[in-house]
């Protein structure tokens, strides 16, 4: 058999795994065809009772994870089954190893000496994951630091606002100045406006709304991504304006992804029903679809959605279907708060496909691309270079 790195001889070694080496191991394994240490990994997860699934398998083999993957050792972690993001993040892993692949790009010829070269560079310093930050600006004009800010009520100027549990609740009032509510790079919050509606806002956004619902409808403007749950009001109806694109809600749940250097718009439904308006352009989506406006040519479609994918990045989760990978480093960048250069003679518009969480370090993720992708990455303070 071929020498595998250290990493993979000390989880070898092990009896048990944690859920964090558990993921690692089947990623390597589905990536190592034809070599004997896929044989090895193979065999001593049958040794415990789990397999590379199928489609037919994936709910048995998460199954399986949950009962047999169990954490060792002093220090804790918890199991798969206890995760309140369990069921998003181990069905985006499960499907993406059932679908044949995290990123689509390595070579099946890669060897594992290779892979521990790329995986430990001398030069990788960990940037932690981004988290819930943002600033809140009132319709005075005064700005919150929203990481800071004590839990309770902010003051408004007759504005009922409180932060709550790494939230904003907003609370039915006379008051109907616009706020604005901007999460930076590695940032990213939850708010409860005052007719009740749930917003979640990702990295590198910005949602203004009023403090309180007093017109004939509800209007909210949007840049970058948003999953809104709608509370119900036939009698007022909700509207999303983002960049010459409108999405009309009565009372359901979406998603919005506007970010400006993108080359097009989604709206993803959950639930419910929207009509997305572009111009002259509309089209009315059903659950389980999606339109996509392209910025360049202003065609508006629509295409059957993956939700799981379009709401991963709520439940904890990065994940990129056969994505160009300048696309999947922009995530990475408003995740982390990081700059992305790429060296000569980097593709930028290969297509990658595959998923990670949200709470691993910089240099786990970059490790999990450097294990399935013919790239090598190297950070110096809040710079990631991508070379071949």
């Amino acid at each position: 058999m071929n020498q595998p790195d250290p990493y993979l001889l000390d989880l070898l070694a092990r009896d048990t795994w944690t859920e964090e080496e558990c993921r690692w191991l089947l990623h390597y394994l589905e990536h190592t065809p034809g070599t004997e240490l896929r044989g090895y990994l193979l065999e001593r997860f049958r040794r415990q009772g789990i397999t590379v699934p199928d489609s037919a398998l994936q709910a048995r083999l998460l199954d399986r994870i949950h009962e047999r993957i169990r954490p060792q050792g002093e220090t804790p972690v918890v199991p798969l089954r206890r995760r309140p993001w369990k069921t998003a993040a181990a069905a985006a892993v499960i499907a993406a190893i059932a679908g044949g692949a995290w990123f689509f790009t390595q070579p099946s010829g890669k060897q594992p000496q290779q892979l521990a070269k790329q995986a430990t560079p001398a030069d990788r310093k960990d940037v932690l994951p981004g988290g819930n930050k943002a600033r809140l600006v009132l319709a005075n004009g005064r700005t919150v630091s929203l990481e800071q800010a004590a839990e309770g009520r902010i003051s408004g100027d007759g504005e009922r606002v409180n932060k709550e549990d790494d939230g904003l609740v907003y609370e039915p009032s006379t008051h109907s100045g616009i706020n604005k509510l901007i999460t930076p790079n590695g940032g990213q919050y939850r708010v409860q406006l005052a007719d009740g509606t749930i917003v979640w806002l990702n990295a590198a956004s910005c949602l203004q709304y009023p403090a309180s619902f007093n017109g004939s409808d509800r209007t909210v403007a949007l840049t970058g991504e948003a999953y809104f749950e709608v509370a119900q009001d036939a009698s007022k109806p909700f509207f999303v304006k983002v960049n010459g694109m409108t999405v009309q809600v009565l009372g359901t749940s979406f998603n919005v992804n506007a970010y400006p250097e993108e080359k097009s718009f989604t709206t993803t439904l959950l639930q419910g029903a929207v009509r997305v308006v572009a111009g002259k352009r509309q089209t009315t989506l059903a659950p389980g679809e999606q339109s996509v406006l392209e910025q360049h040519s202003g065609s508006l479609r629509r295409a059957a959605a993956d939700t799981e994918d379009a709401v991963a990045w709520k439940n904890g989760i990065l994940t990129f279907r056969n994505d160009e990978l300048a696309a999947v480093m922009r995530d990475i960048s408003r995740w982390y708060d990081v700059e992305i250069i790429y060296a000569a003679g980097i593709d930028e518009k290969i297509h990658v496909t595959g998923a990670m969480r949200k709470q691993e370090q910089l240099s786990q993720a970059l490790k999990i691309l450097e294990l399935t992708a013919e790239l090598h990455f190297s950070v110096q303070g809040r710079t990631v270079t991508v070379s071949k």
